[in-house]
């Protein structure tokens, strides 16, 4: 089992990551001296597939439990299913000594991660995250929130957990356009890191798709020490953690144009295919580094909704990005790999042709 520290000011704590630790959560719960009534946020598919495994790790280990089923997939991020949440606490008589653990994917990871953070002011929080994506970076950090009026986490906040949970069984039953949103997030860190990871990332592609455990799991382990690295330094997102978001402007603009009818990280490798355009347009990633990358990502294959966006419609959209500075789009573009540049502006044309660009790009491959 490895172990990496993410190294706050006011909060550190650690990620475990393993095959098969699942069964040391009520352990890691004793030791820390959490508390012992237990609100648990279950992902309704990993329910079907671990119910049991999970049931038998909790079932004698607290003095309250109760099972909070989500409904899998983007639209449960929503006001109306934290007002459930909500609900279902102060209905079972939970208060401030409550443990709130998320088993799930990104979704339930910040539903569950804001509900926490603002009942009661705050209760303590336990992340369990069960795909690659929440593996990879959505559990490490502190990023909470819900989607309002089709807008991508446009509310939210920062709020760190006890520990994060990384059992690498959970990834056997995952489908593929999981393990398709998962291998986003960790092209993200491929593009953001170094060359010697670039290579390692694009030349496991297969393995990582047939779930070799201990591919994943080095991918998994310098996902999260870079990111740790990251949130270290800046864990409000006020400099150096810009740099997460490569990508993100158009990804989440993406999702909410697309309705939510696509996984989260298959919209960030759809980003990063644009944030590339983007940063050959404004000339600061030159022609051939563009073609190299754009060869390896052209081995990914993305759902075709995404060649029939509306250019326009995505542009209006990304006016209203949490990212923006006096109503003024920003983005994170690269002149090479582990070279990232944050707060880019780009003038409505170049961005539109990247959008474009990504298009034909997505409907040829």
């Amino acid at each position: 089992m490895g172990k990496i520290t993410v190294a706050l000011n006011n909060k550190s704590y650690p990620v475990f990551i393993g095959s098969s630790i699942f069964n040391r959560l009520s352990s890691e719960i004793k030791k820390r001296k959490l508390y012992k009534n237990l609100f648990l946020v279950l992902d309704e598919n990993v329910k079907k597939y671990h119910g049991v495994k999970i049931l038998d790790e909790i079932k004698e280990s607290f003095v309250k439990v109760n099972i909070y089923i989500l409904k899998a997939g983007e639209k449960s991020k929503s006001g109306t299913e934290l007002n459930r949440v909500y609900s279902e606490l102060i209905r079972k008589n939970y208060g401030r000594d409550t443990l709130i653990v998320a088993i799930g994917g990104g979704v339930t990871g910040d539903l569950a991660g804001y509900a926490a953070s603002t009942f009661m002011r705050g209760v303590q929080l336990v992340h369990v995250p069960t795909t690659i994506l929440a593996n990879a970076d959505s559990s490490i950090g502190g990023k909470t929130g819900i989607n309002f009026q089709n807008k991508k986490n446009i509310i939210g906040n920062f709020y760190q957990p006890e520990f994060v949970l990384i059992d690498l069984d959970f990834i056997v039953s995952l489908p593929v356009d999981e393990m398709n949103s998962g291998f986003g997030e960790i092209i993200k860190y491929a593009f953001l890191t170094n060359k010697k990871f670039f290579d390692f990332v694009f030349n496991n592609m297969e393995k990582y798709y047939g779930k070799n455990k201990t591919v994943i799991k080095n991918l998994l382990k310098e996902s999260v020490s870079f990111k740790a690295s990251v949130v270290a330094k800046d864990e409000r997102e006020s400099g150096l953690r810009k740099i997460l978001n490569f990508g993100h402007t158009f990804s989440h603009s993406y999702e909410s144009a697309l309705q939510f009818r696509v996984k989260h990280g298959e919209a960030v490798i759809a980003g990063v295919i644009s944030a590339i355009f983007l940063s050959n347009n404004i000339g600061i990633l030159s022609n051939q580094k563009k073609n190299l990358y754009l060869d390896m990502l052209s081995k990914i294959t993305l759902p075709a909704i995404f060649s029939k966006m509306n250019n326009e419609r995505i542009y209006k959209i990304m006016g209203h990005d949490k990212k923006n500075r006096a109503q003024i789009i920003k983005f994170v573009l690269l002149s090479g790999i582990g070279n990232i540049i944050t707060d880019v502006e780009a003038d409505k044309k170049a961005v539109v042709m990247a959008i474009e660009s990504t298009k034909k790009f997505l409907k040829k491959h």
